[in-house]
């Protein structure tokens, strides 16, 4: 059963003209949606900025919802309702300008828990009428985005979403759905197939609406700020001259200062014109695989660690019971990763610039590597951004692995 602070708020977001902010500001005006459904009409006025007619029919409105219906939606879906200050609210949405009051989300909202950052996320956006080109691209980074154990995002629909959300389950990868309808009429209603796989696979569905909203035009919109806050980058394959993808994209750059990738197409291609404008203009770069897009984590790691500073300067964290790093099953990674793994114990301490010299490899492969490690948790940043041992095991792939007995 949800708390009694989820109930309150939700009754909150179903009274008419209240929505996510004003929800968000009530509760901050007064402590929590318990008190806020409490508070006079007059209090409840000067807090959002309303007349006090208005605010009495809010409240009104707001204690006499019918919160069963929703709550029915919830338990037959097996989703909860995940507040703001909830311990398993994403740190970079919960960071970003407009995040949502609360989440109604199936499946797994946050992946493994990491103190020292943020999930690393992409999220994968683009055309919902894709050409075979373009299906082919989406599945393939997203795929190879999955193996390296980085999240991918995107929203359900049908063409390019759809195939980075398939890419990335084939590699038995991570994935989030950010849905712009509630959850009792997931769109497209021929995706709830997929929208199930998700979940299985230990990704999620997600959306701020409630279970009885339907589809409409307005709503995308609202919806495609949420993946862009999701993810530390955003990669665009097919995008038309105007499109919600690419208003996706510059809402990661312009609200967000995230970076965004563009996926080259065909000159003659429409549906490509987006693409190449955004990377003529300058405001994207040019992305070919999942190299490039390793490469712009590895540049967005100074936001990840403010999204995170943020949370904690909003709500301490929780403290966690110590855990036995020596407990956790090995993780398997390349043989870059082994390799890089394998230099950083011998120096250490090793930033990029010491792995170059050391490997003969550029950049972007470096990157690629130490993002794999960074996501199995063998190895962390130090405060001036070198790599060193974190603890977490690495499975063997042959005796030349072990050292003393030891997994590496």
């Amino acid at each position: 059963m949800p708390s009694e602070e989820a109930v309150a708020s939700l009754r909150l977001l179903l009274a008419d003209g209240v929505g996510h902010a004003r929800a968000r500001a009530l509760r901050d005006a007064f402590g929590s949606a318990c008190a806020a459904l409490d508070a006079s009409a007059a209090a409840v006025a000067a807090a959002i900025r309303v007349g006090e007619a208005d605010a009495a029919r809010m409240l009104r409105e707001a204690r006499g919802a019918d919160v069963g219906g929703e709550l029915r939606v919830l338990d037959e879906k097996c989703a909860r309702i995940v507040l703001e200050h909830d311990d398993e609210y994403p740190a970079l949405l919960r960071a970003s300008t407009d995040p949502p009051a609360m989440l109604f989300a199936c499946g797994d909202v946050v992946g493994p828990a990491r103190e020292s950052q943020p999930e690393i996320a992409v999220a994968i956006v683009g055309s919902r009428s894709a050409t075979t080109y373009g299906v082919l691209q989406a599945g393939r980074i997203a795929c190879e985005l999955a193996e390296r154990g980085i999240t991918v995002v995107s929203g359900g629909a049908r063409g390019i979403d759809a195939e980075a959300h398939r890419g990335a389950l084939r590699a038995g990868g991570r994935t989030i759905a950010v849905v712009a309808t509630g959850l009792a009429h997931p769109y497209p209603a021929a995706h709830e197939p997929l929208f199930a796989a998700i979940v299985e696979a230990g990704g999620c569905v997600m959306t701020e609406q409630p279970a009885a909203v339907t589809v409409r035009a307005d709503l995308f919109p609202r919806r495609n700020r949420i993946i862009a806050a999701l993810g530390l980058v955003t990669v665009v394959v097919e995008a038309a001259h105007r499109s919600g993808a690419l208003l996706t994209a510059r809402i990661a750059v312009e609200d967000l200062s995230r970076d965004v990738g563009c996926v080259p197409g065909p000159v003659e291609s429409a549906l490509s014109e987006g693409c190449h404008r955004a990377i003529r203009e300058g405001w994207a770069r040019l992305v070919t695989g999942a190299d490039d897009v390793c490469e712009m984590i590895a540049d967005a790691r100074s936001l990840a660690m403010g999204a995170v500073e943020v949370a904690r300067r909003e709500r301490p964290p929780r403290k966690k019971p110590a855990v036995d790093a020596k407990s956790d099953a090995p993780r398997a990674v390349s043989d870059d990763a082994r390799a890089v793994l394998t230099e950083v114990r011998n120096q250490r301490r090793a930033g990029l610039d010491e792995l170059e010299r050391a490997l003969g490899w550029p950049i972007p492969r470096l990157a690629c590597a130490t993002l794999e490690l960074e996501v199995a948790g063998a190895v962390e940043r130090d405060a001036q951004g070198a790599f060193k041992l974190r603890g977490a095991r690495i499975a063997p792939t042959e005796a030349s692995d072990r050292k003393d007995g030891r997994v590496l």
